[in-house]
């Protein structure tokens, strides 16, 4: 089992569910419930606890990739849903060894992902215009240990997609039908893409390219996400739900 080193993000918790997102070192952490020395964790493997100054316990644990997005990733932009990544590295076959495009970094919540997927012999090409935000994703990168599975520009795709023959592609940006042809034009035949968009209009503005371009089976979908209160006597959903994050297009690149 892996024992946790400095450096490493982990998660702590209250007992009564408050968590936190710290990285391993050899200094002290303050919470309401008491200061802890992260130190301690240090060697140790996940589930266990440490004692606070008060005689708090803080349990600790290697965090999902959910709770990495949603509450570690900080948000230079509207970040992807886990929801809506998870449905899309699986709707796209994303796995060992491919070799992805992603077309608007952003904050990095999905090339981190995507970085997981492609395993140490896979690689993903990711371009981003805003060259501060193409930085902080290669940052929270390096906090994983994923940074040498990734290659990031920071530059225009319409200057050039350095890299041809993609197992899959992704886009995350505004207008994604004035560069779709561009990233198929990269593509192999038969390799799938996602897109994700915020609104309706851009959703057609999308199909209305598509009609033009060698894509087969297009589809569309959005994915509502609902929790349920956790008690036995009277289970029943959370008064909240996430409802609508994004549409998420897919489709598959064919020979002219």
């Amino acid at each position: 089992m892996k024992t946790f080193k400095t450096g490493d993000i982990i998660c702590l918790a209250s007992e009564e569910g408050k968590k936190w997102f710290v990285k391993l070192e050899n200094k002290n952490f303050s919470t309401h419930k008491g200061i802890v020395n992260l130190g301690e964790i240090i060697g140790k493997t996940s589930g266990g606890y440490v004692l606070t100054n008060t005689g708090n316990r803080l349990y600790y644990f290697s965090p999902s990739f959910e709770e990495i997005i949603l509450y570690y990733v900080k948000r230079s932009t509207q970040i992807i849903y886990p929801k809506d990544a998870g449905y899309l590295i699986l709707k796209l076959g994303i796995k060992e060894g491919m070799k992805v495009l992603e077309v608007g970094t952003g904050s990095g919540a999905l090339t981190l992902l995507l970085a997981h997927y492609v395993g140490e012999n896979g690689r993903v090409f990711t371009y981003e215009l805003r060259e501060e935000f193409s930085k902080k994703a290669e940052n929270l990168l390096k906090d994983f240990g994923l940074e040498k599975r990734v290659t990031f520009f920071a530059k225009d795709i319409e200057k050039g997609i350095e890299e041809k023959n993609f197992d899959a592609a992704v886009i995350d940006l505004k207008e994604p039908e004035k560069y779709l042809g561009i990233v198929l034009g990269c593509l192999s035949s038969g390799a799938p893409f996602g897109i994700v968009l915020p609104t309706t209009n851009q959703v057609s503005a999308v199909i209305y390219a598509c009609e033009k371009l060698p894509v087969f089976n297009l589809e569309i979908c959005e994915i509502l996400f609902r929790k349920y209160k956790v008690n036995p006597d009277r289970l029943r959903p959370n008064d909240v739900m996430v409802g609508h994050t994004a549409y998420l297009i897919t489709g598959r690149k064919i020979s002219d």
